[in-house]
Order: structure tokens, then C-alpha cells, then sequence
């Protein structure tokens, strides 16, 4: 059967770290055509697996380089590097400081192979990128590191996933008109006065996706701490739409 304009997989969504049966931040984007990791948190690279060779994934994005967003690229790069067959360079977005962090942890000097099988490239500020028939846009977000929200089109369907972000930065301008919204939800209601906020409560996500005008949003990075049934009835006290909770396997048309 042919796979719709887009389609979303969540292959992990606890918050700040994998839980049992579930690993941490990530997410199948998939058109009829096109196919693209966003977040390679830990546990995510095995999730993967069940659903596509990841020698096909066609782009990887990573939000920001916290572990639980982006370790599992780590095993990602070995799987490629070293296949019997020759690889093809694989378009992977970066926030600023991605490559050398991760080519450190990798030992990866001039001539690594790293280098060879991923076309890495660190996005700073605004951008868009166009991977077969998905366009990614990319928007910088409010977290403690630099960290980039995502909006991917395809077929005039359109998702777009926070990363981890606070109510300011570009994610919320980025989500207009979405037909879903991705959206970390991982922090209780901050009190007055506790200063920056790097997460999205329940509210906070319901808010954005308001504004935004968007059919559908999803709650991700849920901590395990937290009652998801709460974070759902805040986000549904500021969204009228549907709203569905995250869950590691869920297949979601766009």
C-alpha cells in the first residue's frame, strides 16, 4: 500500500532519558519517497530498525546534542561506516558544535571514515533544506544548548517537532498551519520567578499549537515522573483539537 504524503513513527519518547520498553527522543519521518531520522536518542537506533534498514534513511536531524537527543548517532555511524557495501553520504543537520563533539567521542581525525559517509552540516539560525521530496525547515529554539526545531513538508502535509525548547524562540512561529505538531511536554508548570524556561509544560504546548492553528498535537518527552492523563487535560484546557500521547511504535498519518 502506498504510504501517504507524510508519515510520522515514534520510536521513542520518554523524557530526558529511556525508559523501560521505551527509549528515549525519536522519530520516523516518511513520505512515499523519503525517509528522515529526527533525534537518535538513546535506544532509538534499535527502534529503527524494525521499521526501515537504517542504511536507507535518506537525512538524519539532531535538535540538540543532549544524550537523550542524540546518542544513539553514535552506533549510527559505525553501522554505516562500516558496511560491506559503499555508502552514500548521508545529509545530517547539526546544532553549532556537532561535529566536533561528535568526531571526539569517535576519535574521528582527517581521513576517518566519519567524515566520508555523512554530509554533516551545523545549522545556526534559520535555514531550509530540501531531502528528495521533504522540505526541512529549520528554526533555533530556547533550550540551555543550541537547539533547532524542525518543520517537514511534504505533499502539502506538514509536521513540526519542537526539539526541547521554552515558550520563546522560533518553534512556535515555525509550527503555523501545521496539520500536526510534535511537542515536548516534560516540565510541571513552572511557579513565578524560577527563572529561564528551557521545557514546554502541558499548557504551554496546548497554547502554541493553538495559536498556531494546527489539527493535530502529539505530546512527547514525557517524563516518567510526570502523570501523563495531567499533561493531556492541560494541553486540552488550550487546544480544541485532538491531542494524542507519544507512545514508542505509534504510526501516525500527517
Amino acid at each position: 500500500m502506498e504510504r501517504m504524503s507524510l508519515e510520522l513513527t515514534i520510536l521513542g519518547c520518554s523524557g530526558s532519558g529511556p525508559a523501560p520498553g521505551n527509549p528515549a527522543s525519536g522519530y520516523l519521518v516518511r513520505s512515499a519517497s523519503t525517509s528522515v531520522w529526527l533525534d537518535t536518542g538513546p535506544g532509538t537506533f534499535m527502534a529503527l530498525g524494525e521499521h526501515i534498514d537504517p542504511a536507507q534513511v535518506d537525512a538524519v536531524t539532531i535538535s540538540h546534542l543532549h544524550a537523550d537527543h542524540s546518542s544513539d548517532f553514535l552506533g549510527f555511524s559505525h553501522y554505516i561506516a562500516y558496511r560491506n557495501t559503499p555508502p552514500r553520504p548521508i545529509p545530517v543537520f547539526l546544532p553549532p558544535g556537532g561535529v566536533a563533539t561528535f568526531a571526539a567521542y569517535l576519535g574521528a581525525g582527517p581521513g576517518h571514515a566519519f567524515f566520508d559517509v555523512f554530509d554533516l552540516e551545523e545549522l545556526a539560525g534559520p535555514a531550509e533544506r530540501r531531502v528528495g521530496d521533504i522540505t526541512l525547515t529549520f528554526a533555533p529554539a530556547e533550550h540551555s544548548v543550541p537547539t533547532n526545531a524542525v518543520r517537514c513538508e511534504s505533499g502539502q502535509r506538514t509536521l513540526t517537532f519542537s526539539g526541547d525548547t521554552g515558550p520563546g524562540g522560533g518553534f512556535a512561529a515555525l509550527a503555523t498551519g501545521s496539520h500536526v505538531v510534535l511537542s515536548e511536554a516534560g516540565l510541571n508548570p513552572p511557579s513565578p520567578g524560577e527563572g529561564p524556561q528551557h521545557h514546554l509544560s502541558g499548557s504551554d504546548a496546548g497554547r502554541i499549537a493553538r495559536v498556531a492553528g494546527a489539527g493535530r498535537l502529539i505530546l512527547t518527552h514525557l517524563a516518567p515522573t510526570l502523570r501523563a492523563e495531567d499533561i493531556h487535560a492541560a494541553a486540552a484546557a488550550e487546544f480544541p483539537g485532538e491531542i494524542l500521547l507519544a507512545e514508542p511504535g505509534m504510526v501516525v498519518a500527517i
